[in-house]
């Protein structure tokens, strides 16, 4: 049984006469100068009658090799790009798009370069909200000033206070919460009425203690961690 149906030609461009050539089959098979096109089951998920066909890429060593599939996505090879240098003047460079995962959005978003071509950033505050150590309170001569200060992950510490006589107190560091170290003695400063106490340890060590000195004092301390 024939049946008819609307046809339409279809060809490929020709490198070597340079021109377009009609598409040539036989029986409904397209033909080929190597026969290096294989036929394989019809896809009837799709469409009635329609047929896979291998698709070939040519490989460094001149062998043709089908291209691959894993589910509906073409399988590449990622090929590693040679050191050229910095590159400063080039603009018809074939180009990727980097791209980072911002997780306020959900959303990948490309990075950014200035006009040199240095990644743009832009920071986030690390800095912690204050913490109290002690308000008010009356501490006796050579004893610790509040609890041990763990600062976890952040890099530095800011303490700040007041209290209401003029002596120095002493900051203690330790990278194990058991073997602590003076760090520094600081005398505070007259301000209003009171002694304020202002002291920024950056990069530092993960634990801190504060010790008072060797004459009772009232302290209101605070420190905050960046």
């Amino acid at each position: 049984m024939s049946r008819l149906h609307s046809t339409s030609q279809l060809v490929a461009h020709s490198t070597i006469k340079g021109y377009q050539e009609e598409l040539n089959c036989t029986n409904g098979a397209l033909l080929t100068k190597d026969s290096n096109v294989s036929v394989g089951q019809d896809v009837k998920a799709v469409g009635s009658g329609l047929q896979q066909v291998l698709i070939y890429g040519r490989k460094d060593d001149g062998t043709l090799q089908p291209l691959e599939c894993l589910g509906d996505r073409l399988l590449v090879d990622v090929v590693e790009l040679a050191a050229s240098g910095r590159i400063t003047t080039s603009s018809a460079l074939s180009s990727v798009q980097v791209c980072g995962f911002d997780t306020v959005t959900a959303r990948f978003k490309t990075l950014l370069v200035d006009s040199d071509g240095k990644l743009e950033t832009s920071h986030a505050s690390q800095r912690s909200t204050i913490t109290n150590i002690v308000t008010a309170s009356t501490i006796a001569a050579n004893l610790q000033i509040g609890s041990d200060i763990d600062i976890s992950t952040k890099k530095s510490i800011v303490i700040v206070g007041t209290a209401t006589g003029n002596h120095s107190i002493k900051i203690l560091h330790s990278a194990d919460n058991t073997n602590f170290y003076l760090y520094s003695e600081i005398s505070p400063v007259s301000h209003g009425g009171v002694y304020h106490y202002n002291l920024k340890v950056d990069n530092g060590l993960q634990y801190y203690r504060i010790m008072n000195s060797n004459q009772s004092n009232t302290f209101t301390l605070d420190f905050v961690s960046l």
